[in-house]
């Protein structure tokens, strides 16, 4: 899977699960070690998750999901929405955008598309419609 940066104002981040994982878990406000005894594993197993020394085992993951009220598609960085899965957040933005009736994608369609070139589609249409918007504007203001 395509790695990608953050940038915030602490520094560079890589987008990993284990990053993931601990932003769940500091957006809750809990320590690690609270979080490993809810989820019953050792401490420094949750550190390795959030370090990215090691990975969830499925069952891990399903209890991660669980626990953080999360979906996969966010831990595997398939959504930056931490509590939508991919198909949810598409059609959030679909919704939200009005694009879906503009496009006139199938459901199908787009839970085809990756979260990159589902974005390029919003980005692409949030631009034409602003460029005619603009367009309406010099039309209003000439007259």
């Amino acid at each position: 899977m395509e790695e990608k940066l953050l940038i915030r104002d602490e520094g560079i981040e890589m987008n990993t699960m284990g990053s993931r994982i601990r932003r769940l878990r500091e957006s809750t406000g809990m320590s690690a070690k609270f979080a490993s005894e809810k989820l019953m594993i050792s401490a420094s197993r949750y550190s390795n998750w959030e370090n990215d020394i090691s990975k969830p085992k499925p069952e891990e993951l399903e209890k991660i999901v669980d626990f953080y009220e999360t979906s996969y598609d966010y831990l595997y960085g398939k959504t930056d929405e931490p509590h939508l899965s991919l198909n949810e957040y598409k059609m959030q933005q679909m919704v939200d955008n009005k694009i879906l009736k503009i496009l006139g994608l199938s459901t199908e369609e787009i839970e085809g598309l990756s979260k990159s070139d589902f974005d390029r589609i919003i980005d692409y249409t949030k631009l034409v419609i602003q460029s005619h918007e603009m367009e309406k504007l010099k039309k209003k203001d000439a007259q």
